[in-house]
């Protein structure tokens, strides 16, 4: 991990890429930035980031929501996110697009763009003048906010994964050729990049020449057949470049009739704990996470997407912590310690040896330090012993561990530790005034061994296994076994060594406090004349918690704000001697204190949650049917729907008239394979409702002779974010009726409602949000009981049921974090809003039931209500409805309890 001076030093000029430094980044994409996939909640996550010891912070700039009218941009939320950025400490990788993937509408083009009808992403005039004018806009904010004018940006991608396109490469080259141009005559001197684009590895053009390219990596588990030779190639391409990832697997997507993104295999904490160690193995010194954190796509979603984009990230979609995170903590905190030992070392053919054959190991090393890594790989619990490099010893000589019996890895597990050597992971170390600590983890009941430096033959007083005291290289090997519960031993009077099991270790944390809180002498009588230590005191705080938060010191005491979830557990500290009080929430604690030992022990209980889901049976209802006295219809002939504006994501309303009879056939052809529900006087028409773009039917059973209304209702959620189609037009193209097709002719005069009616007409154009008035019905709202009247109809009917069902939210408790979400199942699609704010479409076919509430869309405090509205589609009638829930996330929700100590 390159420390900020390394950082501040590169950027005295323009950063050359001779040099090969570290950044260690993770990918928020979060609503209160430009990248909206959060609610207000930027600087929750940011703080989560740091805690797991990432410096860099990733985001896209969405163009489509930045200007989703021409000429009408506004990058102050992207602004903002910069300042929070550099306020909290991370560098940034700005990615501005134009393209941008990212599972989002139409993959960051604005559909005013798409409605000039021209190539994207290409060397087309027009695609050149439209680049430039987006640039124009968003480039003068990253050129204020590099690193290079005292600033977060430390790297600007202009392409994203442009292998994917099927362009001629001459074209391509000429695209990325324009792109870097507009970023170096906007004042951008901080290295631009892009991802999986080969032509800019081309090192003779000197405009390609400055951009770097770097890889991206979703393998599941086929990390080993993936990885190692993409890298591989990309540094014999690029061999003067940092090896660099932009998109490290941090999960993967959902999409309707899938399966959500948690439910997946190969995108938990043990994948992207080998995935990671295997980057930084073959000497990636710059990698993210997509996603670090996903959030809700809300309705920007890309076409097919789920709302949720959950990502089965390290930060769930509410905010919540679980295992992946911790694993990717423990990277981090890895990191932390030795990135700087890993930003220039090399690997040496053969430094690293294991006596098993499913065993790897590689070493590397760099000076007189080395890191050595070691992964499982055959999915079988494996033994083995393993030899490497000592680069402290003149002779370099080798090491052979364990001394005793053999270790053991498990299942698709890998490890890295650095040598001076640990078996067992190290977590972190620090000086509690008078003693030193180190702090190692494994999996319970295994063996690990651990070597340290020492002039003089050691003690070693606690349960170790065995030691081994080696005289000409000052050193002392020491096995133990790793329990359930911490170990510690006590080595030469002034080490405590601590041996946790892994997932206590992975949610523990240190903290650091000035030594001045101590009253001085240092308690002991033989610790008197010791000078004072000059470094800041840390101390380890041991426990299954969720995270440290805040903390602080006041004359002779310090505190710490622990995140807890629900329950009791033993918290344990090392802390200097002698502590004589304990608060834990400002009320006087009983602790144990084993001043021999340094450990403090103090029992934590987290009360139960203050609420309970809330089951909501009594709802208000009222039918919107394709009345053309509701709302604003358009008179248009049949056109794309960009051509007419802003478009929404929702059900787009088409009716007309038409002269036919049963005898008459029809062809209706859209611009896009979105889904659609035809009706014919009212009656649905099976076999056309589908997502073909060209669809013909007989009109027999559905049309009378004479005059007869037609009914369309389009389904526009989203276009593609990836390939070809990501600039397709949206809308019903033409719909022909006659005898036979030959001879059939167009239907021109139609009557076009893009947004319903509940939507004030100004909202599209004039926000970012497509928001709806709760309290707007035509004719009144009726009261319904959702368990009541009969079972629902299986009948489509050309009708939407708008159901508001009301909840009141006491506010709570200062100390507790408590995510909300609202459960819903029924027979219907749906639209989903929170007090008239989008937060979800559910499908029948799943698998999205639960949907994130942001906090700042709830009222809290009990005196106002909180207003749930469905708008079920294709019913006149709410009891579709199975399940309509609201509650809270309880498996993420956590309350913070301050723990004191004085002296």
């Amino acid at each position: 991990m390159a420390r900020r001076s390394q950082v501040q030093d590169l950027f005295k000029g323009n950063l050359s890429f001779k040099t090969r430094t570290s950044f260690v980044t993770t990918r928020i994409v979060s609503r209160s930035t430009a990248a909206t996939r959060s609610s207000s909640a930027g600087r929750d996550r940011l703080e989560k980031f740091k805690r797991a010891g990432f410096n860099t912070i990733e985001t896209y700039i969405f163009w489509n929501y930045h200007e989703p009218r021409e000429g009408q941009a506004d990058l102050s939320e992207f602004e903002d996110f910069v300042k929070l950025v550099k306020e909290m400490g991370f560098w940034m990788i700005a990615r501005p697009g134009p393209y941008v993937c990212a599972e989002w509408d139409a993959g960051g083009f604005p559909h005013w763009v798409v409605a000039k009808r021209s190539p994207l992403r290409s060397s087309h005039p027009q695609s050149i003048e439209t680049s430039q004018h987006w640039f124009n806009q968003a480039l003068p904010v990253i050129q204020r906010s590099q690193a290079t004018t005292g600033g977060p940006i430390i790297m600007v991608q202009i392409e994203n994964e442009y292998d994917y396109c099927k362009l001629p490469d001459p074209e391509k080259k000429e695209y990325i050729r324009a792109l870097a141009r507009m970023a170096s005559n906007a004042g951008i001197d901080v290295p631009l990049i892009t991802c999986w684009t080969r032509q800019v590895r081309e090192r003779f053009d000197p405009d390609l020449a400055r951009v770097m390219d770097t890889c991206n990596f979703y393998p599941r588990w086929n990390i080993l057949k993936e990885v190692p030779p993409a890298l591989a190639k990309l540094r014999k391409e690029e061999p003067a470049s940092p090896l660099g990832v932009t998109e490290l697997q941090g999960g993967w997507f959902s999409e309707f009739g899938g399966k959500l993104s948690v439910d997946q295999d190969g995108v938990d904490g043990a994948q992207l704990n080998m995935l990671s160690k295997t980057v930084i193995e073959q000497g990636v010194t710059y990698f993210s996470y997509y996603m670090g954190f996903g959030g809700t796509s809300f309705d920007w979603a890309a076409k097919r997407l789920t709302t949720t984009y959950d990502y089965a990230a390290p930060i769930r979609e509410p905010g919540g912590l679980w295992e992946k995170y911790y694993a990717a903590r423990g990277i981090g905190a890895s990191l932390g310690m030795f990135g700087d030992i890993l930003a220039r070392a090399d690997a040496p053919e053969n430094a690293a040896q294991s006596t098993n054959k499913n065993v790897s190991v590689m070493e590397r090393i760099g000076g007189h330090s080395a890191v050595v890594f070691v992964r499982e790989n055959a999915n079988a619990e494996q033994r083995y012993k393993m030899s490497f490099e000592d680069p402290a010893s003149p002779t370099r000589r080798t090491i052979t561990v364990p001394r005793q019996g053999e270790l053991v890895l498990g299942p698709r597990e890998m490890k890295m530790f650095p040598v001076r050597y640990s078996t067992a992971e190290v977590l972190g170390y620090g000086q509690i005034l008078d003693r030193h600590f180190l702090v190692v983890y494994d999996e319970p009941g295994r063996a690990a061994e651990i070597a340290l430096a020492t002039e003089h033959e050691p003690t070693v007083e606690g349960d170790a296994l065995y030691q081994y005291w080696d005289e000409d290289y000052e050193s002392v090997t020491i096995g133990l076994r790793v329990e359930k519960t911490e170990k510690i031993l006590y080595v030469n009077d002034h080490l405590l060594l601590v041996a946790l099991p892994r997932d206590l270790a992975l949610r523990s944390w240190t903290a650091e406090f000035p030594p001045s809180v101590v009253p001085s002498p240092i308690a002991l009588e033989e610790e008197e004349t010791r000078p004072r230590a000059p470094k800041p005191m840390t101390v380890p705080f041991i426990a299954d918690m969720a995270m440290l938060g805040e903390t602080g010191s006041h004359h002779n005491r310090i505190w710490a704000d622990l995140y807890f979830s629900t329950g009791e557990r033993d918290l344990m500290l090392l802390l200097p001697p002698l502590p004589t009080k304990c608060r834990v929430d400002g009320v006087l604690t009983d602790f144990k204190y084993d001043r021999h030992w340094r450990t403090a022990r103090v029992r934590v209980t987290t009360p139960p949650l203050p609420y309970r889901p809330i089951v909501l049976n009594e709802v208000e209802t009222w039918v919107e049917k394709f009345d053309p006295g509701s709302g604003e219809w358009l008179n248009s002939p049949a056109r794309a729907l960009e051509d007419l504006g802003p478009i929404p994501y929702g059900y787009v309303k088409y009716r007309a008239e038409f002269s036919a009879s049963p005898e008459s056939r029809m062809a209706i052809s859209t611009f896009a394979d979105d889904a659609k529900k035809v009706f014919v006087n009212g009656k649905l028409v099976a076999e056309a409702s589908n997502s073909k773009k060209q669809v013909e039917f007989s009109l027999s059973g559905y049309a009378q002779t004479g005059t007869n209304t037609l009914e369309i209702a389009y389904e526009l959620f989203g276009s593609p974010n990836f390939g070809e189609n990501i600039g397709e037009l949206k809308g019903v193209e033409s719909v022909r009726c006659g005898a036979d097709l030959q001879s059939a002719t167009a239907i021109t005069s139609w009557q076009i409602q893009r947004f319903p009616a509940a939507m004030p007409a100004a909202t599209p154009a004039a926000t970012k949000t497509r928001d709806i008035d709760p309290n707007f019905s035509l004719g009144g709202w009726s009261s319904s009981t959702l368990a009541e009247g009969g079972g629902p109809s299986t009948e489509l009917v050309p009708a939407f049921t708008w159901c508001r069902a009301e909840f009141t939210l006491e506010k709570p408790d200062e100390p507790w974090s408590i995510p909300w979400k609202l459960t819903f199942e029924a027979d219907r699609d749906a639209l989903l809003y929170l007090n008239g704010k989008f937060v979800g479409r559910y499908v029948t076919i799943g698998p999205q039931k639960d949907f994130y509430l942001p906090e700042p869309y709830l009222v809290l405090g009990g005196k106002q209500k909180n207003i749930l509205t469905v708008v079920l589609a294709y019913t006149d009638r709410p009891q579709h409805i199975r399940t309509l829930r609201a509650g809270p996330y309880e498996e993420f929700a956590i309350r913070r309890t301050r723990v004191e100590f004085e002296w």
